[in-house]
C-alpha cells in the first residue's frame, strides 16, 4: 500500500503543479483583461490623451464615411476604430460645425481645409449645414482651402464652400446630378414561381413597385422627375456659393462633357480647371508648401504644413465650450434611419427609444422646448405613431416641439412631424409620401415547382392561412387591404388636425407622392424653409427664451433592458440556425431590398411591423459617383 502511494507521488506533484499553472494563467488573463477593458473604457469616455492647439496652425476638417446627423455607430465599433486608427465610418454634422464656428474666432488658428477624400455620402441638408457654417468662417476674415486629387458629386458641393480649390494634375471631379433607378423583379419572382400581393393606398405610393413590376410606372416617373428637379436646382445653389457661375458652367459642361474630354485629349482634370469649377492644378506637396508659406512646415518628418485634425482641436476646446453652456435647455432628439419598432439597431430608428427620450423631455423641469430631428424615408407604422403620440406627450406638458426635417422626412417621417408646433424644412427636404402599404409573399408555386405540396386542416378558417407556402387567403386578403386602408385613413386625418388643413386638401395632396421642402411649403405641409439654427430659434421663441439663457443638448438614447437585449439575441441566433427554409429566405431577401432602397447606409434589416404596416418612401437617391471605387472614374490614374 505504501509502495503504491509512494510510486503515485510523483504523478500527483505533476498534475498539482500543472492545475496550479492553468490557475496561475486563468487569474493572470482575468486581471489583464479587467485592466484592458478599464482602459478601453477611458479611451471611450475621455476621448484619449489631451491635445493642444498650438498657436498659428492650419485647421484640417477632414470628415469620413457618411456624414450623418447623429453618430450611431456601435460603441465597441467605435472603440475598434479608434484603436486600430481607421477611420469612423460617420461623422456628425455637429462636428464639423462646432469646429467651424470655435476656430473662427480662435487667433491660434490661420485657416482650414477641407480634406474629404475619405467622405463617402452626404445629403443636402448635411451640406447645408456645413456651408453656413463655412460662410461663418469666411466671414472673420479667415479662408478655407481645398485640395483633392478626386472629387465625388457630395464631395464637390462641400468643397465649393472653400475660397479656393485645388486638384491634382491627374484628377478631375464627377458630378452627374441625381436619379432614381430601383431594380425591378417582377420577372424574376414569376420565374421562380412567387406570388407577390400588395395592399396599399395612393396612387404614388411606389415603394412596393419593384416587386411588382419589370419598370417604373408613369405615375412614379412624373412624380420622381418634379422633386429630383428640385433637388439638382438646390445643389447647384450650395456649389455655386463662391463661385457665383458655377451654376451656369457645371451643367453646361455635362450636357457637352464627352466634346470637351476630346478637345483636352482625355484630360478630366485641365477640362474642370478650364471650365471654372476648380481654381488651380496642384500636387498634394505643392499644395502643402504654399500652406506652409503660411503657417510654417511641421518638424514631424512628415513633409507637410503645421496643423491640428479637428477632432483633436473639438478635444482640446470641449471644456471651454462646455464651460459657457449654461441655463435652460433645448433638447434635441434625432429620428435617423429607417423608423423600427423596439429600440433598434445602430443605423435605425427605435421607436422605443425615441419615445422614451422625449417623454424623459417632457419629465424634465430644465428642458423648456424641444427639437426634433428628422432624416427618415419612413417605415414602421406602429412605431412611427408611438413617437408622434410622445411628441404629444411633451405639447401636453407645456414644452414646444419644433420638427427640423434634415435631407428626407419622408412617409413615417413625415407622420412624427406633422404635430409639431412648428416644422420648419430645406427646400430640398425629400418629404410628404403620405402613403401606406403592406406587402407578403407566398412561395407555393415555386415549392410545387420541385415537388413540395402543402396541406392540413385547421379548427378556424384563418387557422394555418398566414403562411408562405400556401396561396394567401382572399379572407386575410381582405383582413390586411383593410388594416392599410384604415391606417391611411388615420395617416389623413391626424395630417388634417395637426396641420389645420381641410381633409380634402390633404387627400389631393396625399397618395403617397413625395415633394420636396419647396414644394411641400407651398401645400401647406411645412411652416418655413430654413436649417437647423432657425428651428432652434422657432423653438426657443415659442418657449419663450432669450439668446444666451439656454444651450442645445442631446439626450443620451437609451438602451434595452438586460433581457430585453439577451432576448433579441437570442432570437437572432435561433432564426440564423432554423431559419434556412424558402420562406425564411424569401423573408430576409425582401426585406433586405426594401431597408437598401429605403437608406443604403444601413446595415439592419427592415424590421416587421406588428401588423405588417409600413409608412415608408422607396426615395433612395443614386448619387452620382459617391459609392464607386476611385480608380473607376474617368481621368483618375491612381
Amino acid at each position: 500500500m505504501n509502495e503504491a502511494t509512494r510510486q503515485k507521488g510523483p504523478l500527483r506533484r505533476l498534475f498539482g503543479r500543472i492545475a496550479a499553472v492553468f490557475s496561475f494563467l486563468y487569474r493572470a488573463l482575468f486581471i489583464l483583461s479587467l485592466l484592458f477593458g478599464a482602459f478601453l473604457g477611458w479611451m471611450l469616455l475621455s476621448g484619449g490623451p489631451s491635445v493642444q492647439v498650438e498657436d498659428n496652425v492650419g485647421l484640417v476638417i477632414a470628415p469620413t464615411g457618411a456624414l450623418v446627423e447623429h453618430v450611431d455607430a456601435d460603441p465597441v465599433q467605435q472603440l475598434m476604430q479608434r484603436w486600430t486608427g481607421e477611420p469612423p465610418l460617420q461623422t456628425s454634422v455637429a462636428s464639423v460645425v462646432d469646429a467651424f464656428d470655435r476656430a473662427r474666432a480662435d487667433d491660434r488658428i490661420a485657416f482650414a481645409v477641407l480634406k474629404l477624400d475619405e467622405l463617402r455620402q452626404a445629403g443636402l441638408a448635411s451640406i447645408d449645414e456645413v456651408a453656413r457654417a463655412a460662410e461663418r468662417f469666411r466671414a472673420s476674415g479667415k479662408k478655407i482651402y481645398v485640395w483633392a486629387d478626386m472629387l465625388t458629386q457630395p464631395q464637390y458641393a462641400l468643397a465649393a464652400q472653400a475660397d479656393e480649390i485645388a486638384l491634382d494634375p491627374f484628377g478631375g471631379i464627377w458630378v452627374e446630378g441625381y436619379s432614381v433607378y430601383p431594380n425591378y423583379f417582377a420577372e424574376l419572382l414569376d420565374r421562380l414561381g412567387i406570388t407577390v400581393s400588395v395592399f396599399r393606398v395612393g396612387e404614388y405610393k411606389s415603394a412596393v413597385e419593384p416587386f411588382i413590376r419589370n419598370d417604373m410606372s408613369d405615375a412614379a416617373r412624373d412624380a420622381n422627375a418634379a422633386w429630383l428637379d428640385d433637388l439638382w436646382t438646390a445643389y447647384l445653389e450650395r456649389a455655386s456659393a463662391v463661385r457665383e457661375t458655377v451654376g451656369e458652367t457645371l451643367p453646361a459642361m455635362l450636357s457637352d462633357l464627352p466634346a470637351r474630354l476630346e478637345a483636352a485629349g482625355g484630360d478630366l482634370a485641365a477640362t474642370v480647371a478650364e471650365a471654372g469649377i476648380v481654381d488651380r492644378l496642384e500636387s498634394l506637396q505643392d499644395f502643402r508648401e504654399r500652406m506652409g508659406e503660411v503657417v510654417g512646415m511641421a518638424e514631424n518628418g512628415h513633409g507637410s504644413f503645421r496643423q491640428i485634425h479637428f477632432r483633436h482641436y473639438l478635444r482640446a476646446t470641449d471644456e471651454q465650450a462646455a464651460a459657457a453652456s449654461t441655463g435652460s435647455r433645448i433638447a434635441k432628439i434625432h429620428v435617423q434611419g429607417v423608423i423600427v419598432d423596439g429600440f433598434g439597431e445602430p443605423g435605425t430608428a427605435g421607436g422605443d427609444a425615441i419615445a422614451d427620450q422625449l417623454l424623459r423631455a417632457s419629465r424634465d423641469d430644465k428642458v423648456r422646448a424641444v427639437i426634433l430631428r428628422v432624416d427618415t424615408p419612413g417605415g414602421s407604422v406602429l412605431a412611427s405613431e408611438r413617437i408622434r403620440r410622445a411628441v404629444l406627450e411633451v405639447q401636453e406638458a407645456g414644452k414646444p416641439v419644433v420638427a427640423s426635417m434634415a435631407s428626407q422626412a419622408a412617409s413615417g417621417g413625415y407622420w412624427v412631424s406633422m404635430d409639431a408646433d412648428d416644422i420648419v424644412a430645406y427646400d430640398a427636404t425629400i418629404t410628404g409620401s403620405i402613403g401606406v402599404f403592406g406587402l407578403w409573399m407566398s412561395v407555393d408555386q415555386g415549392l410545387e415547382k420541385i415537388g413540395v405540396h402543402t396541406d392540413g386542416i385547421g379548427t378556424t378558417p384563418l387557422a394555418g392561412k398566414l403562411r408562405p407556402d400556401q396561396p394567401l387567403d382572399e379572407n386575410l386578403e381582405r383582413v390586411f387591404q383593410s388594416g392599410v386602408e384604415h391606417a391611411y385613413a388615420s395617416f389623413v386625418e391626424r395630417v388634417a388636425a395637426g396641420r389645420e388643413l381641410p381633409i380634402e386638401t390633404v387627400r389631393d395632396i396625399a397618395e403617397g407622392r413625395v415633394w420636396s421642402g419647396t414644394q411641400a411649403l407651398e401645400r401647406g405641409l411645412v411652416d418655413r424653409l430654413g436649417g437647423l439654427d432657425l428651428a432652434i430659434d422657432r423653438a426657443a421663441e415659442l418657449a419663450g427664451l432669450t439668446e444666451g439663457e439656454y444651450r442645445v443638448t442631446t439626450p443620451a438614447t437609451p438602451q434595452p433592458r438586460l433581457m430585453d437585449a439577451l432576448q433579441f439575441w437570442s432570437g437572432r441566433a435561433y432564426a440564423a440556425l432554423s431559419g434556412t427554409g424558402m420562406d425564411a429566405w424569401l423573408a430576409g431577401w425582401a426585406r433586405s431590398h426594401l431597408q437598401g432602397r429605403a437608406q443604403a447606409a444601413s446595415l439592419a434589416l427592415i424590421p416587421a411591423d406588428p401588423r405588417g404596416l409600413y409608412a415608408l418612401c422607396d426615395c433612395q437617391l443614386d448619387h452620382g459617383a459617391a459609392g464607386l471605387p476611385r480608380t473607376s472614374l474617368p481621368g483618375a490614374a491612381r
